[in-house]
């Protein structure tokens, strides 16, 4: 029998492992229309939500901070409010997407859409994508537990930044997380590039603990999949008590009034990411540039690895200020503000969460 609820399928992965690139591009695709999206950032100033609306006509942002800590009960409020306003054909669409924190565990998301009583009744749990940074793999999950849970409970991995690894590193990756999650079956994506199939086919499971087969994956060894490992040991996995993250992690959101000389500002974050890569887990601005200041330049760094800049369009709103969010581990606000001062002369008005 046809399940008549919502599907909700959540997008996890570590910081900087191009969770927002995929969304951009897969909601662009007529397939993907009528998609509700809701993202969720740490700290006070939001910017994935703004890169992604203008291509998703229904965008909801969570900034309450990580989906597994007290943000559950924003996620329970903001599906209860989309479904009210489907009913009252206010807004269209036919399934939701929930893109988490890069510090998320995912477990406690998936508690929450499987055991409200009020959100169980409208919404199922279609499955857990969890995105991959092959360039930072390894060290990402030599050095942080939430990247390997996220990879544990997950029914499709993506690997992301393929095309910037040799193949026998991308291999030795995938075999490590064959090992994390075997049954979960695994796609490389290259600048958010992907099979549409690839996750629309978990929204026609019955069973969110039952898992199938994707298209063109091989063919198992004997008979069919049943019950992955990962969601057999989701039972248990809930009943632990949930670990904080670690007390070194924080968020800093700079805003700056003045637009940066494009030359300046990327020396700076150059250096920066090539000096303390180590520690600055993530990095993502949308930056006002002197030399085009008509078209915000989206800029996304992950520890040593800085993607090359894209210009949108337009700004989103109609704040123009260069708006700067920085996830970093062990490392003082005040380097960040000082460098940034002394290359490219601006003075950020910081705001610490």
């Amino acid at each position: 029998m046809n399940d008549p609820r919502l599907p909700v399928t959540v997008l996890t992965g570590f910081l900087g492992s191009g969770k927002t690139t995929l969304l951009q591009q897969l909601m662009q695709r007529e397939e993907w229309r009528h998609t509700a999206v809701i993202i969720n950032e740490l700290g006070e100033t939001g910017l994935d939500h703004l890169l992604v609306q203008h291509v998703a006509p229904h965008v909801r942002l969570l900034k309450s901070g990580c989906l597994c800590c007290s943000v559950r009960e924003d996620l329970t409020l903001t599906l209860t409010d989309l479904l009210a306003r489907r009913q009252r054909k206010e807004l269209h669409f036919e399934r939701v997407v929930v893109e988490t924190t890069g510090l998320a565990d995912p477990l406690p998301v998936m508690h929450t859409l499987t055991t409200h009583p009020a959100l169980a009744r409208d919404f199922r749990l279609a499955g857990v994508v969890a995105v991959v940074d092959a360039f930072n793999g390894f060290a990402t999950l030599d050095q942080h537990e939430e990247a390997r849970r996220q990879v544990a409970v997950a029914d499709a991995l993506l690997l992301s930044k393929c095309d910037l690894v040799q193949a026998v590193a991308r291999e030795q990756l995938e075999q490590r997380l064959a090992r994390i999650n075997p049954s979960a079956p695994q796609h490389r994506v290259n600048h958010g590039a992907l099979r549409s199939e690839h996750l629309l086919y978990l929204e026609n499971l019955h069973n969110p603990f039952l898992s199938q087969q994707p298209p063109d994956a091989p063919a198992p060894g004997a008979g069919t999949w049943l019950f992955s490992a990962a969601k057999a040991r989701t039972g248990s996995l809930f009943q632990r008590a949930h670990r904080p993250h670690a007390s070194d992690i924080q968020t800093l959101c700079l805003t700056v009034d003045e637009p940066f000389e494009n030359e300046a500002f990327r020396h700076w974050l150059g250096l920066l990411t090539a000096m303390r890569g180590e520690r600055l887990l993530r990095f993502k601005g949308l930056i006002h540039i002197a030399e085009d200041p008509e078209r915000p330049l989206v800029v996304h760094a992950a520890q040593h690895l800085v993607h090359p800049p894209v210009s949108l369009p337009a700004w989103p709103d109609a704040d123009r200020r260069s708006r700067l969010v920085f996830i970093t581990q062990g490392m003082e606000p005040q380097v960040i503000q000082n460098t940034l001062h002394k290359f490219t002369g601006a003075r950020a008005a910081p705001s610490l969460t």
